[in-house]
């Protein structure tokens, strides 16, 4: 299935503002949306910034929009590192040349989905039992 991208009509920092004051919608805020926001933040600041800035930032929007199983700190720690290895120049790009790739199935061959899907990883960081991430770009 296509990624979809609620949030196209915005530009970049319409889109981070819009998030990041919770005034976006959550039907604006699906998996590619996800994506984006950790792409930008990673393109504008160093890594554990973003990644900060990422988990602080879906943690208030579910907070704000009551999502209690929104926020998954193992899968939105590893989704950052994941983007982080690549260098395309554009978050557009990125879509297009890794769509396909953009699943679960993903996760999966660093994580057995059980672990995943625990409490343990929603909580706190667990690392890969199957295989290590890839390394991040400089």
């Amino acid at each position: 299935m296509p990624l979809v991208l609620a949030t196209a009509h915005l530009g970049d920092d319409e889109f981070l503002e819009a998030f990041h004051s919770c005034r976006l919608r959550t039907s604006e805020f699906r998996h590619a949306d996800h994506l984006r926001l950790a792409w930008l933040h990673l393109a504008r600041e160093p890594f554990e910034t973003a990644l900060s800035r990422v988990r602080g930032g879906i943690q208030a929007f579910a907070k704000h929009h009551n999502l209690t199983g929104l926020y998954r700190e193992t899968i939105t720690t590893a989704w950052v590192h994941l983007l982080a290895t690549h260098g395309e120049n554009s978050f557009n790009e990125f879509l297009t040349v890794n769509e396909s790739r953009l699943t679960s199935n993903l996760l999966h061959r660093f994580w057995m989905p059980e672990i995943l899907a625990s409490r343990e990883a929603r909580s706190r960081w667990v690392p890969p039992d199957r295989s290590e991430l890839p390394k991040r770009a400089q």
